[in-house]
């Protein structure tokens, strides 16, 4: 079943039509508001709040952009407002150290990866994950961020420059933990 397969059925009332959508799109929606929000629980409410939004709302889907697209908007602002909410919540942590002994070097390097990553201001991070890890192009990321496609561009230039200069530090780290 494709996705406007899917939406129709959700627009009927059928459990099935969410059920696809939401099996097709939560890993990868959980996979950014991790990113985002450096919390398994708080990712698991933003993409709960998230569905539940986009179900609610499913009558101003128009089809102009692919369901994913949208997903990934309303996950984005959903993430947004946790993160707003936590900040003023909660005091400021430090990052734990990532230990890396006695892994492969594929885990060692997806580990360093993931504390560059965490280490990045979070709309580098943010327009990293979803043009990397969710393969977002440029025009998907401008819509789920609210922004142009240049300005997405900019900040992908942006990010993969202090993501290169922040490389070698975790790799050094990482090799001397070995």
């Amino acid at each position: 079943m494709d996705d406007r397969e899917a939406i129709d059925l959700c627009r009927r009332g059928r459990p099935e039509g969410f059920r696809v959508l939401f099996d097709r799109y939560a890993p990868f929606l959980l996979t950014l508001a991790t990113r985002m929000l450096g919390d398994r629980h708080l990712a698991e409410d933003a993409v709960q709040e998230a569905f539940a939004a986009a179900f609610a709302g499913l009558d101003g889907f128009r089809g102009e952009a692919r369901v994913k697209t949208w997903l990934y908007t309303i996950l984005y602002r959903a993430a947004l407002r946790l993160r707003d909410r936590r900040r003023h919540e909660l005091p400021a942590a430090e990052l734990p150290a990532v230990g890396v002994a006695g892994h492969a070097p594929a885990v060692e390097d997806r580990l360093a990866v993931r504390e560059v990553l965490d280490r990045l201001p979070d709309r580098d991070r943010e327009v990293l994950v979803m043009a990397y890890w969710d393969d977002l192009t440029c025009q998907e990321i401008a819509e789920v961020m609210g922004l142009t496609a240049n300005h997405v561009k900019v900040l992908l230039f942006r990010a993969r420059e202090r993501f290169a200069r922040s490389w070698p530090a975790a790799a050094l780290e990482a090799g001397a933990e070995r």
